[in-house]
């Protein structure tokens, strides 16, 4: 676990420091090192798709009787008798 919070930090402060270098750096109206527009959309795009699956998988998760139903956001009702 260490390694890995290492490895993400690590990735953070790397991708951090490029993007101030490329916007507050002196020569901040030369060309960028990264594309951010390309960087922005495809994030974006990707996060979209991601939280689309994950929204459907926990639909069909959450599903009674394993059956899906388009459009059924009501919650089960609570239990009786227990207070």
């Amino acid at each position: 676990m260490p390694y890995l919070s290492g490895v993400v930090t690590g990735v953070v402060l790397t991708v951090l420091v490029v993007f101030i270098i490329d916007h507050l750096g002196p020569n901040s109206g030369t060309r960028d090192l990264v594309n951010w527009d390309y960087v922005g959309d495809t994030l974006g795009s990707s996060v979209k798709k991601v939280g689309e699956e994950v929204r459907q998988e926990v639909h069909e998760a959450t599903a009674p009787d394993g059956k899906t139903t388009p459009g059924a956001d009501t919650a089960p009702a609570p239990a009786a008798g227990k207070e």
